[in-house]
């Protein structure tokens, strides 16, 4: 009876087990469905945060793209719907701007005409939760958001681009004709134009310099040529244009008859100027001379007439940066009343611009200016070639060819010798902060040779599954810390476990359960001990019949079952 009990008490608490497990496992997964493994102390950031901009008014700014960190509320799942990231503007915006709310780039171009002047505005970033749907945002405020404090300068060189004016040429038909055009304003490269000249001239699309031949038909006309000079840079200007009288002559316009008879002379003379090199001298298209700056020679004509002389353009310095070029008018028509040709040249040296890293960027501008004229060029804010390499180039300054350095990307100097406007950056390495889970992956450029620190305000997350369910949670082992950045860098965050509360949770769980089957113990008890007395009772009375039976009632001392007499005592039994 006690073995078919005890085998039922084993029978009833296995089932009672096996119920309670099936009920802890459906909490369990039921937890696990609801459970949102949220990290502690995230907020969405805005990145970088924040940002000086220096922007000219009708000039295109260069991109700015910002990043976001991570939000409150992460999706608890990876088979979830992921976040969905929209970045915003609030604040003073200069016109012309754009961001592009999925990519956070920020780019466009100052509207022409926007005063001078300093705001600020912020770039902030919503996160959008599909399961279990929530909706996270960055504040307007720093460090919630990116700051961008931007200044307006004004661009006055947009305003006054003008082809300067020249006297009315004359070409001669058949005879080689050269004509340098100039402009004033704008910030360069120029691309030239023209229309109407005559056959056989063309007008250089660099440079302007109209040259060629006259051809046959083209005497005794005036062409109303127009040119044309437009800016290529990011300057909003619109195309200068002028109007050109060009006047082509031929001896078939001078009589004999108007013709002197007698011989006279004429002088040719080339001006200090030309220090270096020397010039070809034309006269009626023939080569009769070659002078240096400061030379003269006369010339005797017979009979005496009209005669066009002509000299080089430009003169070349061999094996230098320098060239000269000639100033005004490189034609002269000399007769008997003004038989006197000048000519003066104007130096002009070569302006390369480079990087450096070399070969990161090449500024524009590069070309021959003036002594004494204005150079000018921008060389990019950043440089993000190997940005898939982790590494970025930041401006740093300007130096210039005789050595003096400039701060700012837009660069305008007086020009006073030749060389190499060298635009320097300085190199930047990535520094990237990982983890799995939670998911970071943040990063930073930082200065080559410097130290970067780092400090998450990520403090502990929940652990993953039926730990995390039961209290668990992990926190970074490496949670600040510094980097020597020699190259690009990834640090891998590091998790320590916590299982206290796991523990606990287990305890508590197994004590409840150990209660439950003492409980239960203890009510199968009480029904056996009822049972149990019942069946001592009815022994007891059968032992006694049976001692009265079997034993002498006097003495107590044993006698057989049909003795008459106790053999003891003497007391007769029947």
């Amino acid at each position: 009876m006690r073995t078919w009990n005890f085998g039922k008490c084993r029978k009833t608490a296995v089932f009672f087990r096996l119920f309670l497990v099936t009920i802890v496992a459906l909490s369990l997964v039921m937890g696990g469905i609801s459970l949102n493994t949220q990290p502690v102390d995230a907020i969405i950031t805005v990145t970088p945060s924040p940002t000086i901009a220096m922007w000219t008014e009708s000039m295109t700014i260069l991109p700015i793209t910002f990043t976001h960190g991570p939000s409150a509320n992460p999706p608890p799942f990876p088979a979830t719907p992921p976040e969905v990231f929209f970045f915003w503007m609030w604040g003073n915006i200069p016109p012309g701007l754009n961001l592009d709310m999925n990519t956070g780039v920020l780019s466009g171009c100052i509207t022409p005409g926007t005063p001078p002047g300093s705001a600020t505005f912020w770039v902030g970033c919503t996160a959008v939760v599909a399961v279990p749907a929530n909706v996270d945002w960055s504040v307007p405020l720093i460090p919630n958001a990116g700051q961008v404090n931007w200044t307006i300068i004004a661009f006055p060189g947009c305003t006054a681009m003008v082809i300067d004016p020249t006297p009315i040429p004359v070409a001669w038909e058949g005879v080689p004709f050269t004509m340098a055009n100039t402009v004033t304003g704008g910030v360069g490269p120029y691309t030239w134009g023209a229309t109407g000249l005559p056959a056989g001239l063309t007008i250089d699309p660099g440079t302007g310099l109209i040259t060629g031949t006259p051809g046959p038909g083209t005497c005794n006309t005036i062409n109303n040529v127009t040119i044309t000079v437009t800016d290529t840079s990011d300057c909003f200007c619109p195309p200068a244009t002028r109007p050109l009288i060009l006047f082509v002559d031929c001896w078939a316009n001078y009589l004999p008859i108007f013709y002197y008879t007698t011989s006279c002379d004429f002088n040719i003379e080339i001006g200090p100027g030309l220090t270096l090199g020397q010039t070809n001298v034309l006269v009626d298209g023939a080569h009769e001379a070659t002078l240096a700056g400061g030379q003269s020679q006369t010339f005797t004509s017979v009979p005496c007439e009209s005669h066009l002389v002509m000299v080089d353009q430009t003169v070349q310095v061999p094996n230098s940066n320098t060239r000269f070029s000639v100033i005004g008018s490189n034609i002269k028509t000399v007769t008997d009343v003004d038989n006197y040709a000048y000519f003066d040249y104007a130096q002009e040296v070569y302006i390369q611009t480079a990087s450096e890293p070399p070969g990161k960027t090449q500024p524009p501008g590069a070309g021959y200016y003036a002594v004494g004229s204005n150079f000018s060029s921008t060389a990019p804010s950043t440089i993000e070639s190997d940005i898939g390499n982790g590494i970025k180039y930041v401006f740093w300054e300007w130096q210039l060819p005789d050595g003096t350095t400039r701060p700012n990307v837009n660069l305008v100097f007086t020009v006073n010798q030749g060389g190499t406007a060298v635009a320097k950056y300085k190199t930047y390495y990535q520094l990237i902060l990982h983890s799995e889970y939670p998911a970071i992956n943040e990063s930073s450029f930082e200065p080559a040779g410097s130290t970067a620190t780092w400090n998450l305000s990520l403090h502990a997350v929940p652990l993953l599954g039926l730990w995390g369910f039961l209290g668990g949670v992990q926190s970074p082992l490496n949670a600040s810390g510094s980097q020597l950045m020699t190259g690009p860098s990834t640090v891998e965050i590091l998790w320590g476990p916590n299982y206290t509360m796991p523990i606990i949770a287990i305890i508590i769980v197994l004590l409840v359960i150990a209660g439950l089957i003492y409980l239960i113990y203890r009510l199968r008890a009480g029904s056996t001990r009822q049972a149990t007395g019942t069946g001592v009772k009815e022994a007891s009375s059968k032992a006694k019949e049976t001692a009265a039976e079997n034993f002498c009632p006097k003495c107590g001392n044993p006698v057989d079952k049909d003795a008459g007499y106790c053999k003891k005592c003497g007391k007769k039994l029947k």
